[in-house]
């Protein structure tokens, strides 16, 4: 039951060349991932959404340009800081995303305007952990407006080696599948009300 619940959380899409790689806040191992699949080529150019406990770290990995954690973190009071870090060539772009109550939405909405913004982005490959794919899923369909061809990869997770001996990996996979359950489940609640309000107005 629990194998068959983490599939279907777990909507991956097979992997494609895009427009441009799109990176969610959260483990390094996605952002390692993304930086991986961005040196294969599979895109030109590749967008992470960096939160404020991840500056320290992010601007440590092997960027396509060297980044200074301060330039992202500055004149940004600490609970608020969450950024877009945009690179394509040899340039690089930062951009101040406004932290909301739920991360994923949040991370979504602020990936639409970005959408908004630069049109000559028609396919994105989305990278998040694997339980989290279908909850994405859910979030891009109903809040970006135009058309763009989504594929959603999971990155490889560090943790998931095996379970260990007494069961403890098991037990922790089950709890984390059914805690995304129920954040989907409220997911799907709110974005059906917001989809109802907004056709209204």
């Amino acid at each position: 039951m629990i194998l068959s619940l983490n599939e279907w959380l777990s909507c991956a899409d097979p992997l494609r060349s895009a427009d441009a790689i799109f990176v969610l806040a959260g483990r390094g191992n996605r952002k390692l991932y993304g930086l991986e699949l961005f040196r294969q080529g599979l895109a030109p150019k590749i967008l992470f959404s960096v939160a404020r406990f991840e500056i320290r770290r992010f601007s440590k990995m092997q960027l396509p340009v060297s980044l200074d954690r301060l330039k992202i973190a500055a004149d940004v009071p600490s609970p608020e800081r969450h950024h877009f870090v945009w690179f394509e060539g040899g340039n690089v772009q930062v951009a101040y995303v406004r932290p909301g109550r739920l991360g994923t939405l949040t991370e979504i909405e602020s990936l639409a305007r970005w959408l908004g913004k630069n049109p000559e982005i028609h396919s994105l490959l989305i990278i998040s952990s694997s339980p989290h794919l279908r909850r994405l899923r859910l979030c891009c369909r109903a809040l970006v407006r135009r058309p763009v061809q989504f594929a959603l990869a999971a990155a490889p997770d560090p943790s998931s080696s095996g379970a260990t001996e007494n069961g403890q990996g098991a037990v922790k996979s089950r709890g984390a599948a059914l805690l995304e359950l129920v954040k989907l489940a409220l997911y799907w609640v709110l974005l059906t009300f917001l989809r109802r309000r907004n056709s209204q107005t």
